[in-house]
């Protein structure tokens, strides 16, 4: 079969957008297709080689050109390369796009074929980051955002949706039949997992993310404030993420014990050292590709209930829920009076759950049957 990947981001190791974008092309490769790709250039040499032929569109640099775009709700950078690409798309069995952004593309493709995976409901995710950033660019998204979502989830073959809540929410704001879309959740591939039996004078804690992204960082300014202050056992935090404000550095530098990484190139070294991560979210959208990671090391989470949307979390087994600074410092405090071998028997309940439900062979299952059933309903309406 020969599938086109098209997305407005990069498959990649190291941020949320990418590594969701990458368990989109892992599921399509597991499966044996030729694959295409059409997107901005791939940096990870290893991710672009993945693909059969690679299609890369360059952004934009004539700034009227862009205002004009961006007037007609065009605000993706590379519409401009879009159109000038030459390619017969009805060469391919399915394509599928990454996120609910690129509306133009359905001017162009053989709609039945598409298959789109909704990574946010951006209708949602545009509004909230507005409230957290009020810029004019942010404000055209917020009020595209749901226009472009729209047209895409009507037309379109199929979705594949992170959450059931997401389900809900596309069928509620633009009636899209539940029969039509496809629950897989955020997976990623598996680790070299050993679990340790560590003995430890301080616990090591973890936080994680992009930095620069409001719900993220005001959700690490609580648990500072509110949570890490006011815990009594020894401890050690490392927060590690991308672009990190100035709010965030001096906060940091005035607290004791306390590591900022600033965009590291890779993270495995620090879930590796951790002995739990913290995910304290309470706004956003979609599913949290830090607790997927934090599993997959055998590293259970303190979370909010948001956190672990789309997770099947048992509290005190796998990780701890809680959803504000009371619980979080309980919890963290039981944790902490864990037996080195209590913590490695928590470290395999935390693996076992995301190999039986976040691994990437399970989103690459799902996708083959996905992917067929596009096919087969494409096969016979032309067939009619």
């Amino acid at each position: 079969m020969k599938v086109l990947h098209i997305t407005p981001e990069t498959p990649g190791n190291y941020s949320g957008g990418k590594i969701g974008v990458r368990q989109t092309l892992f599921s399509l490769i597991d499966n044996h297709w030729e694959v295409d790709y059409i997107g901005p250039e791939i940096e990870e040499k290893e991710l672009k080689e993945q693909y059969s032929n690679v299609y890369i569109l360059e952004p934009s640099k004539n700034l009227l050109l862009r205002l004009y775009d961006t007037l007609h709700m065009n605000t993706n950078k590379r519409y401009r390369s879009w159109l000038e690409l030459k390619l017969d798309f009805s060469q391919y069995d399915v394509i599928v796009m990454d996120f609910t952004k690129l509306d133009y593309v359905l001017k162009r493709v053989p709609r039945d074929k598409v298959i789109v995976r909704v990574h946010n409901v951006e209708q949602d995710y545009s509004a909230k980051n507005y409230e957290y950033k009020k810029t004019f660019i942010n404000y055209l998204d917020k009020k595209f955002s749901g226009i472009r979502e729209r047209r895409i989830v009507n037309s379109v073959g199929s979705l594949i949706v992170l959450t059931n809540k997401d389900k809900e929410r596309i069928h509620y704001l633009y009636g899209v039949p539940y029969d039509n879309m496809t629950i897989v959740p955020v997976c990623i591939n598996k680790k070299l997992f050993k679990p340790v039996e560590r003995k430890r004078d301080k616990i090591q804690i973890l936080l994680t993310g992009s930095l620069w992204f409001g719900p993220n960082y005001e959700g690490i300014k609580w648990f500072l404030d509110n949570v890490y202050t006011k815990l009594s056992f020894p401890k050690k935090l490392t927060i590690a993420g991308s672009c990190p404000n100035e709010e965030l550095i001096e906060k940091v530098n005035r607290l004791e014990g306390v590591t900022l990484i600033d965009s590291p190139k890779s993270m495995e070294s620090y879930f590796q050292e951790a002995d739990i991560a913290i995910a304290p979210v309470f706004d956003g959208a979609g599913m949290k590709v830090k607790v997927a990671e934090a599993l997959s090391f055998g590293v259970p989470v303190m979370g909010t209930e948001h956190a672990f949307e789309g997770y099947d979390i048992i509290n005190g087994v796998n990780s701890y829920c809680g959803n504000d600074a009371a619980e979080f410092i309980e919890y963290l405090t039981k944790f902490s009076e864990l037996t080195s071998e209590q913590r490695y028997v928590m470290q395999k309940e935390c693996y076992r759950l995301f190999e039986e439900k976040y691994s990437q062979k399970r989103s690459s299952d799902v996708f083959k049957e996905v992917v067929k059933k596009i096919y087969e309903r494409a096969k016979d309406k032309r067939q009619i």
